[in-house]
């Protein structure tokens, strides 16, 4: 029962880094887009990484990020294939 619970709650924490906080920080877990997985693969945010919500541009435009002590702005469209789960 234990087992399953873990499973659930680790299938259930996916999420997209549109529905991060600002300041809230996650683990990228995979992408969804291979252009998107491109760009970001090449700066060094690979899949294990921790990224840092740091601001979002007004209207649903932009999410700024931070990891490995890079900024990086995505737009929404990008930022929707980046998949993460809750920070350790």
């Amino acid at each position: 029962m234990l087992f399953r619970f873990i499973i659930n709650y680790q299938l259930n924490s996916l999420r997209n880094i549109t529905l991060l906080g600002v300041g809230e920080k996650a683990e990228i877990r995979e992408f969804t887009n291979t252009t998107v997985a491109g760009k970001l693969m090449a700066m060094g945010m690979l899949p294990g990484s921790m990224v840092l919500l740091v601001r979002k541009a007004p209207f649903g435009g932009a999410f700024y990020i931070k990891a490995h002590n890079h900024y990086v702005a995505l737009r929404k469209e990008e930022a929707k294939h980046v998949w993460i789960t809750n920070g350790k």
